[in-house]
Formats: C-alpha cells, structure tokens, sequence
C-alpha cells in the first residue's frame, strides 16, 4: 500500500491536479487562492509544486494530494486512493482487508441492478409506481435525475437477468440483491417496490432502498426496505442525495437535513439543493462526521409526528456533540403537512422560506415542553429543558439559556442553576474524530506564529537577514536551523519534523509578499520585538513557578525575586518602545 501511495504522488502533480478544483495563482515559487474549506476574501491557500503539498493559513489545515481529496469529496483513505490510483495508473492492489476485485464486481451487480430497476418502471408492470409518484407531486425528469425504478413482485426476474448477464448468484447475495431460502434457492430481496439508489460520496451504486407499492403495507413488512451492509455500503456512513449536495452545501456551510428519499427528491424539486437524508436510518455520528467536513450548521426538517419529533431531539443532541450549531424548521399550523415532501408539494417554494426562518435548537425545546405552563409534567419537562441546556459546551450559551427559560418560567435564575447542576446529563454518542492524511498542526502558540513570520520574511528578502543577523538568537533553535537551511540546502540537512516546518514556512513565504523592502524591514524589527516579548513572559512564568516552590520549602528566594524584576523592567523597556 505504501508503494502505491507513494508512485501516485510521483506521478501526480498537485497543482495540476488541484487546477481541477480551484483557480490558482502564482505568488513567489508557490501557489494560492481562496481556501475552499473556509469562507475569506483574501487569499491563505497555499500549494506547494516543489513540496507537493497545500497549506490553509486561514483555518490551518493542510497536507497532500490525497488528503486534499478526502476532505474536498468527502472521502475516506481507501476511496480517495482509488480515484488517485486510476488517474495516475497505479494498481493499489488489496485495499485493506478487502479484495479490490470483489469490490469491484459489487459496483457492477449493483450499477446493472440499477438499469433493471429503471427499465422495469418503463414496462407495464411499472404504471402503478409511476401514478404513484406522479400522485406524490414527482415530475418525470426528477424521476430520471435520480434513477428511480421498480422491482416487480416477481420473486427471480432480478436475479435471473443478473445471471444471464454472467454474475455469479453468489455475488448477486453479498450484493445483497437476493438470498438463499431454506430449500436452497434463491429470491430476489425487494419486490414489487420503488426503487431508490443509494450512492456513495463519489457516485457509484452501493445499495437500494425499496418503498413497497401502496396498498401492500402489513406489520409484517417493512414499508421501507434497505440492501443489507455489504463490502461497499455502511447504511451508518451513507447519506442519499450527498453525492449530488455536497458541493452546494460547502457553499453556504449549511445542510437541511430531512429523514428520506421523498422528502429529498421532492425538496430539491422544489429547489433547495444543500440537502442529506438519511434514508430512512437513524442519524449516526459517522454521517455527521461527514456532513462536519463540508457544514457547519444544521437545519432538521424530519416528520410532524412523535417519532420525528423524537428523531429531531436525538438529532439536537447528537450534532451538538459533532461541533455543528442546530435549527429546526417549524411548520406552521395551518399546513396540513406531515413531512417535506408533502410541504413542496402543498406550497411549493414554502420550504426555502420555513429553512430561512428555522428556529434554534433550545427554542424548539421550549415550545415543545412548555416551560412556560405549569399543568402536567410541568416539573419534568423543566429537567428536561435544563438537561439540555447543561450538556451545552460553551458556558456562554448555558447562561443566554438559563437567562431565558428564568423569563419564560418566572423562577429566579439561582434556583434554576441549582436545579440544574443536580441533574445528570447521559452524553450522545460522539462524532469520531477525521482519520485524514497527513496535515501540518494548526494550533500554534502566538510565540511559533511569530517565528513563522520571522523566518518567511527573511526568505522572501534575504538582505534583511544582514541587517537583523544579531536579533536571530531570539529565534527558536528549529526555526534557526530552518534559516540557515534555506540559504544554504547544502551545509544542513533536517530531520523529517524539521523538513514538514520549513515546508510550512516555504509555502508562507509566498502568502504576503509586500512590495516594500522597507515596510518588510519595519516589520521584521517589530517580530522581534514581540518574539522578545514572549520569551520573556515564558521566563517569568517559570521563575515566578520557581518562586512559589522555593517559598513553599522555606528557601532563600531573593535571588529568584531580582531575577523576575529584571525581567519585568526588559519587558517595560519593550512596551515602552512601541508606545
């Protein structure tokens, strides 16, 4: 695998690569553009040709040509190195544990089951599922952007036509498309349903979703029925309709979720475009882990019944723990609608309006336990309430929030957080954290943003390092050792850690290039002063510590104290100068 990642890289060359995607322009050696990951004005995208790598200084992620591609699609490490992998035509072989060969003869079952499904719908035997979707307000050419079909209540045609085009009825079962009855033959899994495929985050067929025609509910069969995991489809990292939103949603950085297909299809007729549904599954934290890399807010739109509105309190609580800020669209009354399907089929463009006007997540809390009404279960939707609000993160959102349920309910906001801190509060399953290539660490100290500064400065106007040479002892031995590197690749050789930081100053080097030497220079002085200033809160921070446990074993500390007011009088000294 190793060997495969590494004749990708050599034969693929991230900037042309990334030309794909973004619009790219020179600056020194290197290349920028607007981060596609973050919303800015100016420019802090940086790519590398020399070090094959880009560098975000707005949001400060980075890395190479496959993680750009993970987080850019939305991909895990394998699929990303799969499309690199036949763009570069590189053989990667085994990816995993997986066979790529029965991988790949799954994408095919499954893509040629969707043909049938798509002409079965177009046959006789289809006119039913056709009236029925006309009746849910589908046009046809929705019907076709998204590749609707229909199993027949048949229970072989699907697996027989599979075979007679030379599928082995081994790998139509691991397909999940049909299954082996106890007298050892096999069945076709979804009959007489509307077919829906399910795509993973690069387009391909992975799996079904079938609706059983109206008129044939029972309890004993499911109304909706999904392919069963397979090799290529985890029903708790797909989300139908991402493979065509994503890009939509990274626009805006929001996504309406809503529960399934129909509500999808029909939503996006009615023209929303940055939408997810979960098929019918419960939300996991891998789908939010997904919808985390291109979103950072949330919109549910689920049923108007119970079980919706408990799908959208678990939903509230589950992206809260994934870092995505929630709302939920409120539905007004006269609307007799029980889901966004029937909204853009009742009012069509009501649904852009009502995601615009969607509430925050405490606020549909409070409307739905009224707080404000002391009848019934007064007291233990008051818990509730306050539970909610206690899980919060951020301790200035628990007290906007304690503030308003206090004017809501009219009890003192004291008792309020006394009740609240007896209550225990159960976590929601956490999103896992993204499993990417390799990236630069974003979170730097102020003391190594300076120093980036320093050493790209020097780069960029090298007579200024003349000029400031006895100021350099201030810098931090790696970012030196960086320096002289630079001068001079052939006297110094760097460690691989030191190599991935000089690759970061090299790349920010050419991110602001100012045309004035002088205002460079200028510049340059005032780093080192702050650069100073640092190092020298560092030092006191320390004595000061040296200090307290010099006291604490009834030592002498006289020595330790004049050190620390030195220190103080360099620092005024430094202030004084800026003032």
């Amino acid at each position: 695998m190793s060997d495969s990642v590494q004749q990708i890289k050599e034969r693929l060359d991230i900037a042309d690569f990334l030309r794909g995607y973004l619009n790219l322009m020179p600056a020194g050696k290197n290349l920028k553009t607007n981060c596609p990951f973050h919303n800015e004005k100016t420019p802090s995208f940086m790519v590398s040709p020399d070090r094959q790598t880009w560098h975000c200084f707005g949001c400060g992620i980075g890395g190479d040509i496959i993680a750009f591609l993970m987080r850019y699609e939305n991909l895990e490490f394998i699929e990303a190195l799969k499309i690199l992998g036949e763009k570069a035509g590189v053989d990667i072989g085994r990816a995993g544990t997986q066979d790529q060969k029965a991988v790949n003869i799954l994408y095919e079952i499954n893509k040629a089951a969707k043909e049938f499904f798509k002409q079965t719908l177009r046959q006789a035997q289809g006119e039913p599922a056709i009236e029925y979707l006309k009746a849910r307000g589908l046009k046809g050419e929705t019907a076709k952007e998204f590749e609707i079909g229909f199993a027949p209540d048949s229970v072989d045609l699907l697996y027989s036509s599979l075979t007679g085009a030379g599928f082995n009825i081994i790998d139509v079962e691991k397909a999940g498309l049909a299954f082996k009855t106890d007298r050892g033959t096999y069945i076709d899994r979804f009959r007489n349903r509307i077919m829906f495929p399910l795509y993973n985050h690069f387009g391909k067929v992975v799996g079904f979703t079938g609706r059983i025609m109206p008129g044939h509910e029972n309890e004993n069969i499911g109304k909706y029925v999904n392919s069963p995991e397979t090799l290529i489809f985890n029903k708790s990292k797909i989300l139908y309709g991402f493979d065509k939103s994503k890009n939509a949603i990274r626009d805006i950085r929001y996504a309406i979720l809503v529960e399934g297909q129909m509500d999808f299809i029909m939503a996006w007729q009615d023209g929303l475009k940055n939408l997810v549904a979960t098929s019918g599954t419960a939300l996991t934290a891998e789908h939010l882990k997904s919808l985390r890399r291109v979103a950072d807010h949330l919109i549910l739109s689920f049923d108007q019944d119970e079980a919706g509105r408990l799908a959208t309190e678990r939903a509230i609580d589950l992206a809260g723990a994934a870092d995505l800020s929630v709302r939920v669209m409120k539905v007004p009354a006269d609307i007799n609608a029980k889901d966004p399907a029937d909204i853009a089929m009742a009012r069509p463009g009501l649904l852009k309006t009502l995601a615009e006007s969607a509430q925050p997540a405490m606020d549909y809390y409070f409307d739905r336990y009224k707080i404000n009404d002391r009848k019934g279960e007064w007291k233990k939707n008051m818990r509730t309430v306050l539970s909610k609000i206690k899980f919060m993160a951020s301790p200035v959102e628990r007290a906007h929030w304690l503030q308003e349920v206090a004017k809501l309910s009219g009890i003192d906001e004291n008792y309020l957080t006394e009740e609240m801190e007896n209550i225990k509060v159960v976590e929601p399953q956490q999103a896992r954290p993204e499993e990417e290539g390799p990236t630069i660490n974003a979170h730097v100290s102020r003391k190594e943003v300076i120093s980036q500064r320093i050493a790209s400065l020097v780069l960029n106007y090298r007579d200024v390092y003349q000029e400031s040479e006895a100021q350099f002892k201030y810098l931090p031995e790696n970012y030196q050792s960086i320096v002289a590197y630079y001068f001079d690749p052939k006297k110094l050789s760097l460690s691989a850690e030191l190599q991935s930081l000089a690759d970061l100053v090299g790349l920010r080097s050419g991110l602001e290039i100012s045309p004035d030497p002088q205002h460079a220079k200028a510049e340059l002085k005032a780093l080192f002063r702050q650069l100073r200033f640092e190092q020298l809160k560092e030092q006191r921070q320390e004595i000061s510590l040296a200090i307290q446990e010099s006291e604490r074993k009834g030592n002498d500390a006289v020595e330790l104290l004049t050190k620390k007011q030195q220190i103080a009088e360099e620092m005024r000294q430094l202030e004084a100068e800026v003032a």
